[in-house]
Order: C-alpha cells, then structure tokens, then sequence
C-alpha cells in the first residue's frame, strides 16, 4: 500500500521518467534535418537534460538509501543536497498546479527529512541543539512578546510557552520564537547550532530545512486550531521525543 510518507519519493521518480522521456525523444532526433543553431540548441537541451537526470537518479537513491541504511552516504551527500535543496521545491509547486494538496507533498518531505537524520552521526550536546518555535505559539493577544526575549515571558501558563520554556530548561537547550524565515536565518547565524528542532507549519518547516540543509533539522508540523499563524499549538511530547533524539546524552 502506498505510504503518504513516500510521495516526494514518487514525484522524484516520476520527474526522472519525465526527463528520460524527453531525453529519449532527442537521441531520437535525426539532428542532420535541422540547421546547424537548432542542432546545437538540442544538443545543448540534451546535455543538461542528461546532468538533470543523473542528478535525480543520484539525489534520490541518496535519499532512498539513506532512509534504508539510517545513515548518511557520504559520496551521495552532494546529489542528495542538490536535490532537496532545489529540485524538490520546484517538484512540490509543480504538483500543486497539477492539482495535488501541496501541504501532504511538504509534509512527506517533512517525514523524509526527519528520517534522513542519524542521531548517531550527530552526536549533539545540548547547547548546540536549538529549538526554533514560530511566534504564533504565543498567545495573539498577550503584551509580553516572547520573540525579541524569552525572559518576557510571565509564565502564566495561559499558552503553551511557559511549557516550552520549561523543556528547554529540563534540557539545557537554546530556545528562539522567530516572526518568520528572516528571523529563523538570523538567529541560526548568530546561535550557531550543530542541529535544529524546529515548529512551523508544513510550508515553513519545508523552506527552511531546504535552506539550511544538511544542518540536521528535525521537523515538528504545528497544530492550527483556530486557523494558520494564529494561536497555533504543539505536541509536547513529540517536541521533548525529537529534542531527545538528537542529544548525544541518550
């Protein structure tokens, strides 16, 4: 039965068919028909439909390979970083045109990108590790705004930040909120973390571990109760369950 988890992996695929498909048709071409700028123009499509396709087939077995061994091929890192980083985003908008549910295609690169991640190779010590939640954690309506200072916070318990701030000092983390993809980048700069926890919607949490891939990032796909960016929650215990899984301690 097919695994919705497995759907970036099937339009991967189904890009190669695609590029192979179109490669076949070239090699099928009698060149000799055409005058010589045209010739050169397929031969130039052909060879950068060539690279595309050993890019995919590479990238993707990276991927496949690495979800089947739990660990990094490091011969294939390149590829695979070239695939999630740019391939893949180009690949989840053109099957939204096509009429699929884009935020199941981000989700499955969610799923995909946490499992990539080998907590074995990371070995990560608690003040490497970040846990970057999104704004709209914090209660809309509370005037101690928690993103340019976590201090702020009055613990009233009235949201779910005051158990945010308590997991972080259980563990001895670094904890941002960040108001968006700017703000994201500029705290992993100046925090400098070996690996991310991040919270976000599917569309944040997709970007943004493309942007900063391979930096382990696991993903924790928010809920969104009363709408998107807006009193949004999270699942602790999944929170605490991928803060654990990175810490070199466990």
């Amino acid at each position: 039965m097919f695994n919705h988890r497995n759907t970036v992996i099937f339009l991967l695929l189904l890009t190669l068919g695609v590029v192979s498909f179109f490669l076949v048709g070239i090699f099928n071409l009698n060149l000799l028909q055409f005058n010589l700028w045209s010739q050169l123009t397929l031969v130039v499509i052909g060879v950068a439909l060539v690279g595309l396709a050993l890019i995919l087939l590479i990238g993707t077995m990276g991927i496949i390979l690495t979800m089947r061994l739990n660990r990094p091929i490091k011969l294939l890192i390149i590829p695979t970083k070239i695939v999630i980083s740019y391939i893949v985003p180009v690949v989840i908008q053109i099957a939204s045109w096509f009429g699929m549910d884009k935020e199941r295609v981000q989700n499955s690169f969610i799923q995909i990108s946490n499992q990539l991640i080998n907590p074995e190779e990371i070995s990560v010590a608690a003040e490497d590790l970040l846990i970057l939640m999104p704004h709209c954690i914090q209660l809309a309506d509370c005037s101690y705004r928690v993103t340019s200072d976590i201090n702020n916070c009055q613990r009233c318990g009235g949201c779910q930040v005051d158990d945010i701030i308590a997991l972080k000092e259980k563990y001895g983390v670094h904890l941002a909120f960040a108001t968006g993809g700017t703000l994201a980048r500029k705290i992993i700069k100046e925090t400098r973390p070996k690996a991310i926890v991040a919270v976000a919607c599917e569309r944040d949490l997709s970007s943004g571990i493309q942007d900063v891939y391979p930096l382990p990032v696991i993903g924790v796909v928010n809920l969104r109760p009363n709408g998107p960016c807006y009193n949004t929650k999270v699942e602790l215990d999944k929170l605490e369950a991928a803060v654990k899984r990175l810490l070199e301690e466990q």
